[in-house]
């Protein structure tokens, strides 16, 4: 039975959030001037809506979203808006102090919803703005301490979070689904998404391409397998983009949230090449292990870790390979020859750790 009990209360409007007595409140000091305006040359990937929102006492960020607009939430049925409904019921504020999530309040936007953040503009990273090597272990324990934190916890099934489940978060991917609202007013990511599966066909063994494919369309082996291991809060695009270091780590973007596996969030943030460059993948998975044994006080079996780690890899490869492939192909129509070789190798890299997944579905 889940105690979750609300924490904060969501204002009605954008409007309403932005009014300069409410602002003086969550701020704790006076504003007498409210100005918002894009984020020129950003808005979110997967359709949503950034501003800044300038005030007299300082900058704010202000992200909209909803799901007749935002691929992510509209293809995992994110019908409640996840990454608000985890503030508003007080679990992001359970990770403090070791990470913040800046978020300062949330308000219904018509049919959607908004969050307004604190902005940290300059210390976000990015794919051109990598984490610096030094900070790399930073992240690795700060997402250590948030699946300790959640570890196994039974709120996290109350269905007024609505997280995803691995089912939905393949979901995001899914070729059937993305081909169906190619250019269909959800951002470009179903035509990466589409694109980037025709691409997988060629690059990928031919036997791993048809187990990938055979998972898409029947997913009870592996969620069977995943069930028999522990599940915990996933932040569910745990990279660069979505992390930020003013003094102190910080974590945005909790759209994809989800109650899953753990080693999914850790093969995410593996893929990335300067992740990969600074400590190895060898010594990233070591290093995020010890982390999360310490925080939970328990040592897991090298077998049970080991098939952990494999699963996490096969829902990475199901989630994030054909965006790979949509890069290597766009890089070769530019020809980028080097970007083009390094997607191409992260695809084929796959081969392996498909197969290496796939003795734990047999079980």
């Amino acid at each position: 039975m889940s105690n979750l009990e609300s924490k904060y209360t969501l204002y009605n409007s954008i409007e309403q959030m932005l009014a300069p007595n409410v602002l003086s409140e969550l701020l704790s000091n006076p504003v007498t001037h409210v100005d918002v305006h894009p984020m020129n040359g950003h808005s979110g990937l997967a359709g949503g809506q950034i501003s800044y929102v300038d005030t007299n006492v300082g900058r704010l960020v202000l992200k909209q979203m909803s799901v007749r607009y935002d691929w992510m939430m509209f293809s995992s049925a994110d019908h409640q808006c996840r990454s608000v409904a985890l503030w508003q019921y007080g679990l992001l504020d359970q990770i403090h102090p070791r990470v913040e999530h800046e978020i300062i309040g949330c308000a219904r936007d018509g049919e959607g919803w908004a969050i307004l953040m604190n902005d940290l503009t300059g210390c976000v990273y990015s794919w051109d703005k990598p984490i610096p090597p030094e900070q790399i272990p930073v992240f690795l324990d700060s997402l250590a301490k948030i699946h300790a934190t959640f570890w196994n916890n039974p709120s996290l099934k109350d269905t007024r979070l609505g997280l995803c489940d691995v089912a939905a978060l393949i979901d995001q991917t899914s070729p059937t689904v993305a081909k169906e609202y190619v250019d269909g007013g959800l951002g470009v990511l179903p035509s990466w998404i589409h694109g980037g599966w025709q691409v997988m066909e060629d690059l990928l063994d031919p036997d791993v391409f048809a187990q990938m494919n055979n998972i898409m369309e029947n997913r009870h082996p592996l969620l069977d397998a995943l069930s028999r291991y522990p599940s915990t809060l996933l932040h569910g695009d745990y990279r660069a983009d979505n992390l930020a270091y003013p003094n102190y780590p910080a974590v945005l973007d909790w759209q994809e949230a989800s109650y899953a596996l753990m080693t999914i969030d850790l093969a995410w943030f593996v893929q990335q090449d300067f992740v990969r460059e600074s400590m190895g993948q060898t010594e990233v998975v070591k290093y995020y292990r010890r982390q999360l044994e310490t925080y939970l006080h328990q040592c897991f079996n090298d077998t049970d870790w080991q098939a952990m780690l494999d699963l996490g890899f096969l829902v990475d490869a199901l989630r994030s390979t054909c965006y790979t492939a949509y890069w290597y192909k766009q890089h070769a129509i530019e020809n980028n020859i080097q970007d083009r070789d390094n997607h191409e190798s992260k695809v084929k890299m796959r081969n392996q750790q498909v197969r290496d997944a796939m003795r734990w579905l047999a079980k």
